[in-house]
């Protein structure tokens, strides 16, 4: 079985830095990493062309309007598999997008952040966070509530 790695973006600067590194890509990953241009307001339209869902999706920097956190919740939700993770790097951005984003995370994933001393050395900034995130079985977004009875 071999590893499918894709690079989602929802910004055309930050897919063309991306796409700009195939050399580098090849070098440490052994593969080219494939690239998408996804619009979290239409997450229906275009993740289903990338044959979603994924065992593992990497997201960073991608909480920073308020307006797109629901999209971006819903996007993935459906881009990774029930028993499957989102890897989050994390920065607070937007104070409004950051209290929204992780109301609506949590109604979807279970939320477990990674303790600084566990990152490496290198990668590890005060400012910024990694989380992981696992599909909750029951509930989320794209899943329709009923309230219990009394």
């Amino acid at each position: 079985m071999g590893l499918y790695l894709l690079g989602l973006t929802d910004l055309v600067r930050g897919h063309a830095r991306t796409e700009a590194q195939p050399q580098a890509q090849q070098a440490v990953l052994g593969k080219t990493i494939k690239h998408a241009i996804v619009h979290w307001n239409k997450p229906a339209d275009q993740a289903k062309p990338l044959s979603p869902p994924y065992d593992v999706v990497v997201a960073t920097d991608v909480v920073y309007i308020e307006e797109t956190v629901g999209p971006l919740v819903s996007t993935m939700e459906a881009l990774v598999k029930d028993d499957g993770v989102v890897l989050l790097g994390y920065q607070v951005r937007s104070p409004e997008a950051h209290q929204l984003f992780w109301e609506m995370s949590e109604r979807v994933f279970l939320i477990e952040k990674v303790p600084h001393e566990d990152l490496h050395p290198n990668y590890a900034y005060e400012e910024a966070d990694v989380f992981v995130l696992r599909k909750k079985q029951e509930g989320g977004l794209s899943h329709q509530i009923t309230p219990p009875e009394s």
